[in-house]
């Protein structure tokens, strides 16, 4: 385990790397969506049980990294995120973790793939441990409720896309492919529509207990949220 000094100097490294790392994202994935995530996480942590410091600390880093090198802004990055946490990660014992936990967390890695199982590899291990199910459900918390709603529409202005049009419904079935085809540089979905293909699904993809509780509640704003939308899009 590492002395408080070391860890702190340690978390305070990492924590001005991802800064600079995610310095050009737009606020729905900025260093403030970091800050909540490990807020999050370290409170699911607690309340799973989850003691030893220097479980706490893996996800921590776990939860700082995990934006790091996003698929979705890949148009804006070079590198693939092992290659970029080598030198702040290259002393940390428990690198593999850390980099087995972000490598497998997002919704686009539980959607179906037209890939054969074998070219998808074996996460079994990393997605049976409290530390990824715990990282996992802090990011989607984030997804969801009040700040999810903010978010996915600070994105989607940033991505230019329309918040609604009527005659594009959802993909409510996506696969990850098309998941990842959506998010292409000058495709255009709306932002309503990412409420039913992915926000909305959320609360029965959490991983924890206490994750499901919290996630209810959020789901339940998003959903209050949707009506009154609606409604006032059609004058009511």
């Amino acid at each position: 385990m590492m002395p408080t000094k070391e860890k702190n100097e340690f978390i305070t490294k990492i924590e001005r790397f991802v800064r600079d790392e995610l310095r050009n994202h737009d606020g729905s994935h900025d260093f403030w969506h970091i800050h909540r995530v490990r807020n999050n996480a370290l409170s699911l942590a607690k309340l799973e049980g989850i003691a030893s410091e220097e479980d706490l600390t893996i996800v921590e880093v776990a939860s700082l990294l995990h934006d790091v090198r996003d698929w979705k802004y890949a148009e804006e990055q070079r590198g693939s995120f092992e290659d970029v946490v080598e030198d702040v990660l290259k002393e940390y014992e428990h690198k593999k973790t850390v980099v087995d936990i972000v490598n497998n967390i997002g919704f686009k890695e539980e959607l179906s793939s037209t890939a054969s199982a074998s070219t998808q590899g074996d996460t079994s291990r990393i997605r049976g441990d409290i530390k990824f199910k715990i990282v996992s459900d802090a990011d989607r918390l984030d997804a969801i409720g009040a700040i999810g709603i903010g978010r996915t529409f600070c994105f989607g202005g940033a991505k230019k896309n329309p918040m609604h049009d009527p005659g594009v419904p959802p993909n409510v079935g996506l696969t990850r492919e098309e998941y990842q085809a959506a998010h292409n540089p000058g495709m255009i979905n709306t932002t309503i529509n990412h409420f039913h293909e992915k926000l909305l699904k959320l609360k029965d993809m959490m991983k924890t207990e206490s994750g499901t509780k919290m996630a209810l509640k959020r789901h339940e704003v998003m959903e209050r949220f949707l009506k009154d939308f609606h409604d006032e899009w059609e004058g009511l």
